[in-house]
């Protein structure tokens, strides 16, 4: 859903609302991506945003080397890998030693058939593999514990909170324009508490969209989903409330659903949001254009929103790259071996003792080892 001209967005909201199976607007923060572009990045202090941060190299074995596409996940006490090229899932402990893997292809009930991705539930301490239709759970020692259906799933935006409740989506929603079901919320038996429609552009035709996708995140207590197609965030509780969280105002930057992005030469054209973290006092939203990389920042105490370039002078480190997924108040990042073996570090540190721990980690390492892991604590 695409809202660049603003006095309409007014009156399209408030309509909105009335509709079932719609979300209620309530007081939404925008944050202004085609205005920010206009400016060179802000160059700030990891000190400004961050009290720590703390490296971590993820053991090397035989056994287990990632390959270059993978997803992490911090649980505050572990690290989750999943490679996403050889599709296995991993367990590390906060120091990085290799734990033990969880689940396994095959055709047994325990096993998962594709493994498209993974969620995981902090309060339960359960890993949710994405197979098709269903989410294979299993305990963080790799322990099968049950199926769950979703018919509708067929991507990664898929998240677990509130005691078991899952919330995905349907990627395709739009191929069924009389009734473009798109997001699904299920108990943990996988029985629907509640559906929602997504919006579709009349007389459009929707062709392959590869420049991003849809995405959710855990933020206190509740659910948070960026449809890949709208420029809204929405926030969905256990009761299945669902409420417009944020908007980006992407003006003159608004993906063409009609593009077909199967043709390469056609991708990140228009501002393409890849992800998002959200803490206490700070959103982070890492986006694409024409090939740029952008990270922005919002800062919920001051109300400001700026493109960034943080460097990291509490370690003398690498500049601060948002790319994971964090837990509360910690952010983590990986960083390859040859980036972290080369990129230029920032000549000053607030604390030695991380200064220290970085350049023994940096001195230990081959190439081909697994990534380095930076856990940073916010403020």
């Amino acid at each position: 859903l695409f809202r660049s001209m603003k006095k309409y967005i007014c009156l399209f909201l408030t309509l909105w609302g009335l509709l079932p199976g719609f979300a209620q607007q309530t007081d939404t923060v925008v944050l202004n991506l085609s205005e920010v572009i206009t400016h060179e990045p802000k160059v700030i202090m990891l000190s400004e945003i961050a009290s720590d941060i703390h490296f971590i190299s993820l053991e090397t074995t035989d056994d287990f080397f990632l390959c270059d596409e993978y997803r992490i996940i911090y649980t505050g006490d572990d690290i989750l890998v999943y490679d996403r090229q050889m599709r296995n899932y991993f367990r590390f402990d906060k120091n990085g030693k290799l734990l033990n893997r969880i689940g396994e292809y095959g055709q047994k009930t325990e096993n998962y058939l594709v493994g498209l991705s993974f969620s995981y539930d902090y309060s339960e301490k359960r890993v949710y593999v994405h197979d098709i239709r269903t989410l294979v759970c299993y305990d963080l020692d790799g322990k099968f514990i049950k199926r769950i259906p979703v018919p509708h799933l067929n991507g990664d935006a898929c998240a677990v909170f509130d005691k078991g409740h899952i919330l995905y989506s349907d990627s395709r929603f739009y191929i069924d324009r009389d009734n473009p079901l798109q997001l699904f919320l299920t108990d943990e038996t996988g029985k629907e508490l509640k559906v929602w429609q997504g919006y579709v552009e009349k007389y459009k035709s929707y062709k392959a969209l590869m420049s991003t996708r849809d995405l959710m995140y855990n933020y206190q207590g509740a659910v948070y989903f960026k449809p890949a197609f709208e420029n809204l965030i929405y926030r969905i509780d256990g009761q299945g409330e669902k409420t417009v969280a944020w908007q980006f105002d992407c003006s003159g930057y608004e993906i063409n659903v009609s593009v077909n992005e199967a043709d390469p030469k056609n991708r990140y054209q228009a501002i393409s949001v890849q992800q998002v973290f959200e803490s206490d006092h700070y959103l982070f939203v890492s986006y694409i254009l024409r090939n740029n990389n952008f990270t922005g920042l919002y800062d919920k105490d001051q109300r400001t929103f700026s493109n960034v370039i943080v460097k990291d002078d509490l370690s003398g480190g690498f500049d601060f790259i948002f790319s994971g997924i964090g837990f509360g108040n910690q952010l983590i990042n990986a960083h390859a071996v040859s980036y972290a073996k080369k990129a230029e570090r920032y000549p000053e540190a607030l604390l030695p003792s991380r200064r220290q721990e970085l350049d023994s980690l940096v001195n230990q390492l081959r190439m081909g080892d697994n990534p380095v892991i930076s856990i940073t604590t916010l403020k």
